[in-house]
């Protein structure tokens, strides 16, 4: 049964393809059909084209921004921040109350255990 089935399949296919060419390739308006089809696919192929060349173009651009930006990065080290001239004197006078009180912390240490 799946024999008759495919053979039915097989010739109404075949069928219509026959009809189609025959169409196609015996009238006028075939030949005119065929004629305006292929000109409408080469022009939907070269937009095609064009419009992948144009992506890629873009794509390539991007990359190029994204590496330059990359180098850019990297070029910079480090800038300073210059403080205001009253934040320096604060700092300042805090990094001395701290040496001051390691020091007193280190003499308290060699009066208690003596000196070597």
């Amino acid at each position: 049964m799946a024999k008759n089935s495919s053979f039915l399949l097989g010739t109404i296919v075949g069928g219509i393809a026959g009809a189609a060419t025959a169409l196609f390739l015996s009238s006028e308006r075939g030949k005119q059909l065929l004629t305006e089809s292929a000109q409408h696919g080469k022009q939907l192929l070269n937009d095609l084209k064009e419009s992948n060349i144009n992506e890629w173009r873009k794509s390539e651009e991007k990359e190029e921004l994204i590496k330059s930006e990359q180098e850019k990065s990297h070029s910079v080290s480090s800038i300073p921040i210059p403080l205001p001239s009253s934040d320096v004197e604060q700092l300042l006078k805090e990094t001395e109350e701290a040496v001051n009180d390691v020091e007193k912390h280190l003499n308290k240490g060699m009066d208690t255990h003596g000196e070597n």
